[in-house]
């Protein structure tokens, strides 16, 4: 995962909707120093603020984490099928993680 680009992608958008770090901070219950750190790749960001930031800008995670979107209406197993190995280890990485929370 690209820390810089998505940091970069999260930096355009807030920009383009006139938001400032300070706000979105506050919008998410986090330091504007976060922020900075997010938004320069210096950090990741738990799931929790992934969610929190994709509702606070309106933006897909999946935009936020590989910018596109997916909206295709493929099953997950095609879609695992199209991925290369190190995209499936990431994905059974996501999958493992969010897991506990879903059952």
């Amino acid at each position: 995962m690209d820390l810089i680009k998505i940091g970069g992608r999260i930096k355009a958008y807030r920009k383009t909707i006139g938001i400032s770090q300070e706000k979105l901070a506050e919008m998410i219950n986090v330091s504007p120093h976060y922020i900075y750190e997010i938004e320069r790749g210096m950090k990741s960001m738990s799931l929790e603020t992934l969610i929190n930031l994709s509702e606070a800008l309106q933006l897909s995670a999946d935009y936020i984490l590989f910018g596109s979107t997916h909206n295709d209406n493929t099953s997950l197993s095609e879609q695992l099928s199209k991925m290369d190995e190190k995209q499936r280890e990431r994905a059974e990485s996501a999958f493992k993680a969010i897991l506990p929370y879903i059952k």
